[in-house]
Order: structure tokens, then C-alpha cells, then sequence
């Protein structure tokens, strides 16, 4: 679709609904490209032309320079990319007249208020579209936006992505037709033209979001105030369907949470961006009774109120289409737990097809927690397509002048730290490579490890990695325990190791891409090496940093240090019997345990009863993974979950041979865990499904058992 045409309403109507009028006699083909922006919804003839939701996906849309963000802003993004979708709208059609009907609301594309991060205000809604058919005598006709294309404001007062819509029922009445043939467009206005964006136009062939399922609520009470309470049982992303009441006056209000308030039936928003950003829809009532809901956001919560003459029809959970593909069961409630909590936790932050962090207060796609979750996901779910897109956000918000990557991407603030976060450029590609045997993403991916890597180098002195953006965060690990925050991992170790782990990533990427080696490649990452050993060795006793928060772990996985870290390392958890990690700490510290013999240790820390622990999540009744240990922000965050990846590379033992790809070639090799006596899972894999069953009897013999089909 060519960037060009675009119009728009009156800027100061943010929920507008437009229609196009075109006759038609034996069409044999009928295409439309478009894009509404931020969100659309597509009718033809007075009928939903596809079930998407919140489309098009949210990108890299066009400069943020200027934007009100709280991170500093000091360059360019190497690439504004805007996403259309196409559809044949033949089954749509009928001879005579025939009506394209469209709505727009405010999306991510006119952010105007949230409480993290800033907001950013790329522009007002704004709509482009291509409509070709071609007819049975061999000619043909092309609709574009134009001034025949008429809006008018919708029943939608307000919408807005973090807070939620106001509906006017009258007005939707009164809109009834506003999509047939034949109606009045008394009162509609001729659309405005504006200028097109600098942004370069690409075909979404990724997955959208929809309604994957639905949910009967359960009402557990009232408020004080005489709200109806309901319980979804499940902390889900989505929104209520109401049934209003026929009650013109009145006013319908939902308001959404995960939690419930202590000592008292209330909701309780502080995990969602607490009162000063409630999720929340409300419906003035019409003349007629009316099954609601939001257009263009969706919500996470698990428990919701209602007030005023309304209840609910249903509960709709929504977010990107990916389908799961994997199973797991074991003889342990808390493996369990992980992996069922992951699952959910990782579907709920799908959403515009990225990996957020949160699906409520936040809503980005944090390039530390999209990373640190990508292999747990791609063994799991269907999400390769996801990646693919998300990495063409990185790859767009890379800064054009310094190589940074954003801690967000697409980029719409946020903080957190060169290497965890900014690491996200080389691990996802050779994730997607080591997962699917493609080598498209890594190969359109290797220029831009290596700006990173040279933005790395301009951030580091004698070899270490020691700042960032002016004015902006430096972080290493992140959300240790409460009692170890800040921690005491230098952050300077843990981003010169994932420096180390880019270097080593960029020399074997060049190698499986056949591309000549650079020269600075080998000789930085022996300077890197010998930093980290020299600044945060101890040669006495054989541990880096002490040994505090999983440092050795890091160190270990590196092969850093000497046969006493590995050792140390075991010594010291055997010890304390608990994690004090954070989300990459303790990834690679349970990994690392597992790499070093030590399968029972390691399912002691991810089975632990302690105050930071998976069982603690579980026995508080949480039904995802929460952001920190004591579960004082988000109960939404999949960043966690990343150690649902070892339940079927470790525990199940399904692994693939060194060198290889795709799952071309495996092994299965479960850990031998004493405590655990059955545990059986599959994932589906390029190669086939994979399954794998452990059993251990009565006399501590152990059987394995596994296809791949």
C-alpha cells in the first residue's frame, strides 16, 4: 500500500467512525489494504469484516524525538516502520450499493496520559486505505481515502489504553446504521486530508489479537458502596461484556483489579498502577437494553465491580493468537505451578504481537524480560512468528547514531541496562535459529550486534561496562530480594558478562552466516575476560563478588574463573537452601546448577518454601507469576517464568545436539531428581512432537520413555 492519502477527523475527536459508499456489479475480486491508526475496527455492509482486536500491531511507528518521556531521549531510531493488513472483501460484497465502515480510537499511536514512562504522541487518529475490485467484464476500480469518505463522532466519549473507554448508549442508538447502504449521512462531515507519516508501510502477516476464549464470572459479594464483586478465577487480560439495562440517566461502571483489598471486599489497584491510573469502562444507559464492551483496549485483571444498572454478559480473555504448544506434569505442585503460571503469564503480556512486561501499568515490551522469556516461550508456544516481528521492533529502535538498544522496543520509554536489556539484539536471533533452524532473523540481525557491540566498547573503561545513556539507568540484575535491593552484584559484572556473551554470540554468528570474522571481535572479548577476572575475581577463594547473587553462576557459564567458582557456587546454596537472585541471576544459576550435576539442588531452589520462592507465589493463591518475590508490585510479569525453560531442556531432558538446529538431531537426557517421582511433557518442534515420560518405582528404578512423531 502506497503511503500516501491519509485522512483524519476533527483533532479533537479521538473515537471517530468513518464510511465509504461504492456501487458494485459482478465483482470477481475485491482487496483492501489499510491501516487505522492508533487502533481500527473494519465493517462492510454493517458487519465485522475480520474478529481482530486493538490491530493494527503497535510499532516503531515514526519519531519519538520530543515525546514527554521520563528516560532520556538523545537520537534517532534507525527505522519507522507502520503496520497495514489486507483482506478479501469479496464474500462481503453484493451487487448495488455497499458501504465500508470503519472506527478508529487512540491506540499506543495518541498516547495522552499514563502514569509510567511518559506518553507518546505520535499524532490524532488517522485512517489510509486501498480498495481494488475487478469486475466480471474485465474492468476494474480503485477506492482510496479520500473527501467522499464521511466521519462522524461515535458513541465512544473517550478511550484510552491504560484507563479504559466511556460509551454513550444514546448515541450508539442513534448510530444504529451506521454502516448500512442507504442510511443518512446528514450531519457526517467530508474527512480531512493530513499529511502521511514518515514511516515506512509493511503488511502485518503476524499474528493479531482476539477473543481466545471466554470466561463465566463468578459474584463473590458487594462493596460497601453496593458495587457487585465477581472473581474470574484466574488472573486473565481482557475485558467484561455487559448486558446494560434498558435506563436512560444511569450509568454502568466497571472497574477492573488483579487483588482484592485486605480486611475488606474491595478492589485493591496498587499492582495494576494504583488509583491514579484505574482500569475502568463506563456505559451511559440507553433507551434499549445493550451488550457492551470496550473497542479499542483490553484490561488485566482477575477480580471486576460493577456499578450501576448493569451485569455481566461475559468475560472475554483476549491477546495475541498463539496457540500452546506444549505439556507438562510432574508429581511436584510447585513444577507445576511454574509451568501453568508461565503459560498464562507469558499469553497475557502477547499483546500487538510483543512481549510485555506487564499487561496493566506498563505495557512494553521491555527488551530484558522479552529476551530473558523467549526460549521458555519459543519451546512452549507457538510464538516464533511473534519473535520474528518483535525483533524487527529492536532491530527499528536501535539508535541510528550510537547502536543502543532501547530497554523498550517497539521504543516507548522505559529503563534498565545496556547488557540484560540491551542484550536482546543477539540472543533472540540465535534463539530463533537454535529453535527453528532459520537463519533469516540472525543473518538480517548481524549489522546490528555488531553496532551494539561498539556502542558496548563506547560505554565501557579498561574493559568493563560501566554506564549507559547520560541521565539514564544502568542496571545489571533486577528485582533481587527485597532484602538484597539494591543488590550486591555490581552491575558493571553482570553487563561486561552479557558484553562477553554478545562477543562470543557474534563470532559463532558469523561463522553459521559465512561472514568474515572483524578483526575487533576476538581481541575485545579477551580484554572483556580478563576485566571481569581481574576487577570481581577473588583468587583466595576461587568466587566473583563474593559469590553474591548468583554471581559465580554468571561467571561459571562463561567459564570464567577456575574449577573453585563452580564449586563455591554449590557450596554456597547448598547452604542457604534459597534463592537470592534476580531475573537473570536466577536463570542462570538454576541452569548452571543443572550443567553442573546438580539436579537435586537444583530443584530444591525452584521448589523451596522460603520468602523468595515459586511456592510462596503459589501458596498466596497467585495464578501467574509475579514481578517481584514478595509480590509488592505487578502479579502479572512473566519476567520470572524464564526458568519454565529448564521443565523440558533439563528436567525432561529434551535436547539438541551441539551444532545443531531446528531439533534436527536430539537427545533426551532427563535429570536424575530424587524427589521427583514421575514427571511427563511434550513440546512440538519443526522436527515433530516430542514427549517424553519419567517414571520412578517403588525401589527408586527409573524408566524413560519418549517418542518423536
Amino acid at each position: 500500500m502506497r503511503n500516501q492519502h491519509w485522512i483524519q477527523a476533527e483533532p479533537t475527536c479521538g473515537a471517530p467512525i468513518f464510511r465509504r459508499e461504492f456501487y458494485v456489479k459482478q465483482a470477481v475480486f475485491a482487496r483492501l489494504d489499510i491501516c487505522g491508526l492508533g487502533f481500527y475496527q473494519l465493517y462492510i455492509n454493517g458487519k465485522r469484516a475480520d474478529d481482530f482486536e486493538c490491530v493494527p500491531a503497535v510499532s516503531q511507528y515514526h519519531s519519538v524525538l520530543g515525546c514527554r518521556t521520563t528516560y532520556p531521549v538523545w537520537e534517532e531510531r534507525s527505522n519507522f516502520r507502520t503496520y497495514y493488513l489486507t483482506y478479501d472483501l469479496l464474500p462481503f460484497l453484493h451487487d448495488g450499493m455497499n458501504v465500508l465502515g470503519v472506527r478508529l480510537g487512540n491506540g499506543w499511536y495518541h498516547q495522552t496520559q499514563r502514569t509510567a514512562e511518559g506518553c507518546f504522541l505520535f499524532g490524532n487518529p488517522m485512517l489510509r486505505y486501498e480498495l481494488t475490485i475487478d469486475f466480471a467484464d474485465g474492468s476494474s476500480m480503485v477506492i482510496e481515502s479520500d473527501r467522499e469518505t464521511v466521519w462522524q463522532e461515535s458513541e465512544v466519549l473517550s478511550n484510552n489504553l491504560f484507563y479504559g473507554e466511556q460509551h454513550d448508549l444514546i448515541k450508539k442508538e442513534q448510530l444504529s446504521e451506521w454502516c448500512l447502504p442507504d442510511t443518512t449521512v446528514l450531519g457526517w462531515k467530508p474527512a480531512l486530508p493530513v499529511h502521511a507519516p514518515e514511516t515506512q508501510l509493511t503488511q502485518q502477516c503476524f499474528p493479531a489479537d482476539r477473543i481466545v476464549r471466554t470466561i463465566a464470572p463468578v459474584q463473590i459479594g458487594t462493596t460497601k458502596d453496593g458495587a457487585c464483586v465477581y472473581d474470574c478465577g484466574e488472573n486473565i487480560t481482557g475485558w467484561v461484556q455487559l448486558l446494560c439495562e434498558k435506563a436512560p440517566g444511569g450509568e454502568a461502571l466497571v472497574q477492573y483489579s488483579e487483588e482484592l483489598a485486605q480486611g475488606e471486599l474491595a478492589l485493591d489497584f496498587s499492582s495494576t498502577g494504583g488509583t491514579d491510573q484505574i482500569q475502568q469502562d463506563r456505559f451511559r444507559c440507553g433507551t434499549q437494553e445493550h451488550s457492551v464492551r470496550p473497542y479499542f483496549c483490553w484490561h488485566g485483571f482477575r477480580y471486576f465491580t460493577i456499578s450501576g444498572p448493569a451485569k455481566p454478559d461475559m468475560v472475554a480473555v483476549v491477546h495475541t493468537d498463539i496457540p500452546v504448544t506444549s505439556k507438562f506434569s510432574s508429581s511436584n505442585p510447585v513444577l507445576n505451578w511454574i509451568y501453568d503460571s508461565y503459560i498464562r503469564t507469558q499469553l497475557n503480556n502477547f499483546h500487538g504481537c510483543i512481549p510485555s512486561d506487564c499487561p496493566h501499568r506498563e505495557r512494553l515490551g521491555y527488551t530484558g524480560d522479552g529476551q530473558l522469556t523467549a526460549e521458555a516461550a519459543l519451546l512452549t508456544l507457538d510464538s516464533a512468528p511473534l519473535y520474528r516481528k518483535w525483533m524487527e521492533d529492536i532491530l527499528d529502535s536501535q539508535g541510528a547514531e550510537t547502536g543502543h538498544i532501547p530497554h523498550t522496543a517497539p521504543f516507548l520509554g522505559g529503563g534498565g541496562g545496556p547488557g540484560g536489556w540491551g542484550g536482546a539484539v543477539f540472543i533472540v536471533p540465535m534463539l530463533l535459529y537454535r529453535m527453528t533452524g532459520d537463519l533469516s532473523v540472525l543473518r538480517k540481525s548481524f549489522p546490528a550486534i555488531l553496532r551494539w557491540l561498539s556502542y558496548m566498547e563506547s560505554r565501557s573503561e579498561n574493559g568493563l561496562v560501566v554506564r549507559e545513556e547520560a541521565g539514564g539507568w544502568c542496571l545489571g540484575d533486577w528485582c533481587t530480594p527485597p532484602s538484597m535491593d539494591p543488590p550486591d552484584i555490581p552491575p558493571a559484572f553482570v553487563n561486561t558478562c552479557f558484553y562477553i556473551e554478545g562477543l562470543q554470540t557474534a563470532i559463532e554468528a558469523a561463522k553459521l552466516l559465512g561472514e568474515k570474522e572483524p578483526d575487533f571481535l576476538a581481541k575485545t572479548l579477551q580484554k572483556a575476560r580478563k576485566a571481569v577476572t581481574d576487577t570481581f575475581f577473588d583468587s583466595d577463594t576461587g568466587s566473583f563478588c563474593n559469590g553474591e547473587n548468583g554471581a559465580d553462576a554468571f561467571a561459571v557459564r562463561l567459564h570464567l574463573g577456575d574449577e573453585r567458582t563452580a564449586i563455591r557456587l554449590i557450596e554456597k546454596y547448598r547452604h542457604t537452601q534459597c534463592l537470592d537472585t534476580g531475573i537473570f541471576g536466577t536463570m542462570y544459576l538454576i541452569r548452571t546448577l543443572f550443567a553442573l550435576g546438580e539436579a537435586d539442588l537444583a530443584f530444591t531452589l525452584l521448589t523451596a518454601r522460603t520468602d523468595a520462592s515459586f511456592a510462596r507465589m503459589m501458596e498466596a493463591g497467585a495464578t501467574t507469576l509475579w514481578e517481584t518475590w514478595n509480590g509488592g508490585a505487578s502479579h502479572d510479569h512473566p519476567m520470572f517464568g524464564a526458568v519454565a525453560a529448564l521443565l523440558f531442556t533439563e528436567i525432561l531432558g529434551i535436547r539438541q545436539k551441539e551444532g545443531t538446529a531446528g531439533f534436527s538431531d536430539v537427545q533426551i537426557q532427563p535429570a536424575d531428581i530424587s524427589a521427583l517421582d514421575w514427571v511427563c511433557g511434550s513440546i512440538r518442534t519443526p522436527a515433530g512432537e516430542i514427549s517424553v515420560n519419567v517414571k520412578r518405582d517403588q525401589n527408586g528404578k527409573r524408566t524413560v520413555e519418549y517418542t518423536i512423531s
